[in-house]
């Protein structure tokens, strides 16, 4: 399944390999059925845009069975689910945020939640005997984001986090309408991936406008930002790059630069140098390290690339410091 992220493959193949789905390739869809001892169902997946999986299954154990399952690193998602696959997924520990009902015409009692896991995580429930589990969902990692966010600047900013809190009714609206508009069985016919397409372009468009994402506390992301700079430096260690910084709290590196200015006035790279300098100068003060320690204290390759940096930022050397205070 070379052309879906590994990371999503992830999500679904315990499921395939537990419960014995055979999974054969048909256009742009994956479709599957078992029919063997352990179980009788379908499932069938589609991969509409980069980083982005719509999956549906229809599952019935035939034993009770534990199931396995795992996340190589962050995801959103929005999803309806049948009253034991809610059960299910509230045994495994899911952050789900229920939306409402409204599986759609054929399901109109299905719960319809948002999500958002944070990081890799390894999940286990177990599955009963006779009960039905049937879920369809859509899955973005944070690179979906990312591109939507490159491609339409400041429209998408906030939309990861934004699955992890609270809709307005146009939102839930969205979400439950998009939902209902993936069918049970896979689109087979012409078109049938390209109207997957439709559904998620058209939900994330609905999102945005809606504002959820962009509503997104910029003091909250800001402060964040400052505290995992400030843990890092008096931790020792070497400020996380802008990237990783971005990375971490998933939003866009546009996103994190441009409300980080705005909130301090200054650029990440800046706050976290000042940050640096401001420790050394209390190391130095305090008189308890000489000046290549407090070089190996902060992170610095040497001594001579600590006393470089002290100087640009005092406008003195670190053992010119030491002596005037």
């Amino acid at each position: 399944m070379g052309d879906i992220p590994r990371e999503l493959v992830a999500l679904f193949e315990p499921q395939v390999v537990q419960l014995g789905v055979r999974l054969e390739r048909r256009g742009g869809i994956w479709v599957g059925e078992t029919r063997g001892s352990v179980a009788t169902g379908s499932m069938w997946l589609c991969a509409p845009m980069p980083y982005c999986l719509v999956l549906c299954h229809d599952v019935t154990p035939l034993e009770d069975m534990p199931l396995f399952e795992g996340s190589l690193g962050p995801y959103a998602c929005a999803c309806t689910m049948g009253d034991d696959a809610v059960s299910c997924s509230r045994d495994c520990g899911l952050p789900i945020r229920f939306v409402g009902a409204g599986g759609g015409a054929r399901r109109p009692h299905d719960e319809v939640a948002t999500f958002v896991e944070r990081g890799p995580r390894s999940l286990s429930s177990r599955l009963l005997a006779g009960h039905v589990y049937r879920s369809r969902s859509v899955i973005c990692l944070p690179d979906f984001f990312d591109e939507l966010d490159r491609s339409y600047p400041g429209e998408f900013s906030g939309l990861f986090s934004a699955f992890d809190g609270s809709w307005g009714p146009e939102a839930k609206g969205a979400i439950r309408y998009a939902l209902g508009n993936i069918p049970a069985s896979p689109p087979l016919g012409p078109g049938g991936s390209l109207g997957l397409l439709s559904t998620v372009t058209s939900l994330m468009a609905s999102l945005a406008a809606d504002g959820r994402g962009a509503d997104q506390d910029e003091g909250a992301l800001v402060s964040h930002a400052r505290r995992l700079l400030s843990a890092a430096v008096e931790e020792g260690g070497v400020p996380p790059s802008v990237d990783a910084l971005a990375h971490r709290l998933y939003v866009s590196r546009s996103r994190l630069c441009d409300a980080f200015r705005r909130e301090t006035g200054q650029s990440v790279g800046a706050y976290a140098r000042r940050l640096r300098m401001e420790r050394a100068c209390r190391l130095l003060e305090d008189g308890d390290c000489t000046v290549a320690e407090v070089a190996v204290l902060l992170g610095y390759p040497s001594p001579s690339a600590f006393c470089h940096a002290f100087s640009d930022f005092t406008g003195m050397s670190p053992r010119a410091w030491m002596i005037q205070k």
